[in-house]
């Protein structure tokens, strides 16, 4: 029993990201894209955005990010389900649409074309949302001030 938890902790020790260098971090101050292609620079903006209560846009986003490299055959139940979490008035975690873009995601949601474009309405809306106010955020806090000062990071060898 001792060798598989040994075996597991250090599994887990592999999986954690290693800290960016600072130029890497300072690349993602250049748009959000290029933070949410980033393991570590996602993960570090989820938990900025969990320490400011504010997460569920970002869930939102990721979820539809996901959606959209769904089989086929499981669309339908996915997109109903972020709908009913996310988009609907009262969801649990209630994304800020216009009610014109909840309507269009709605009628996406239930159509019988169903497809991975069913939220590109309304994830371009709430990422556009997050690039003018978390994002913004984010990169003014010290966490990731903490990352791109060179001073902290020790010299390469």
């Amino acid at each position: 029993m001792r060798v598989h938890l040994t075996f597991l902790n250090r599994r887990k020790a592999e999986t954690l990201s290693v800290r960016p260098q600072p130029e890497e971090a300072q690349k993602w101050s250049e748009c959000f894209s290029t933070l949410m292609t980033s393991k570590y620079g996602s993960s570090l903006y989820r938990a900025f955005l969990l320490r400011e209560f504010s997460n569920e846009n970002l869930e939102f986003w990721l979820a539809v990010e996901y959606y959209k490299n769904m089989k086929p055959k499981k669309m339908a139940a996915r997109a109903m389900q972020i709908y009913q979490d996310f988009v609907a008035v009262q969801a649990p975690k209630e994304v800020n649409l216009d009610a014109e873009t909840r309507l269009i995601t709605l009628n996406n949601v239930q159509s019988s074309q169903l497809d991975e474009h069913a939220f590109d309405r309304a994830q371009r809306r709430i990422q556009h949302m997050m690039e003018r106010d978390s994002y913004l955020r984010f990169l003014q806090s010290g966490l990731f001030l903490e990352l791109i000062r060179t001073e902290n990071y020790p010299p390469s060898r």
